[in-house]
């Protein structure tokens, strides 16, 4: 199983915003090997920067390769450049699970 975050930081005041695209799912629900999508927002904004984790677990990296590379997943990231005035930057990281406890 392969997690997949997308750390995202934005101006104060914006993080809200940015969660809201997120609220409908654009075509990632439907592509094969895709589990879940879920974003998190940091509740306390740092040095005027707000801070969004968008994880999305996969059944194998494989299925994570195809959605970046899907028409799907080019479409839903489309019109994104007005972001460009409260966006500060981003970055990518995967994780592959190797322990997991679920409640009894």
């Amino acid at each position: 199983m392969l997690v997949v975050t997308n750390t995202i930081k934005v101006k104060e005041g914006y993080g809200q915003q940015i969660a809201t695209r997120f609220a409908e799912a654009k075509g990632v629900q439907t592509m094969p090997g895709f589990i879940r999508l879920e974003v998190w927002l940091n509740q306390e904004a740092k040095d005027g920067a707000e801070e969004l984790k968008v994880t999305t677990l996969w059944e194998n990296e494989e299925s994570f390769k195809q959605w970046t590379s899907s028409e799907a997943f080019r479409e839903s990231h489309r019109g994104g450049g007005e972001s460009r005035e409260y966006m500060l930057g981003a970055s990518l990281d995967k994780y592959e699970r190797v322990v997991s406890h679920t409640a009894e």
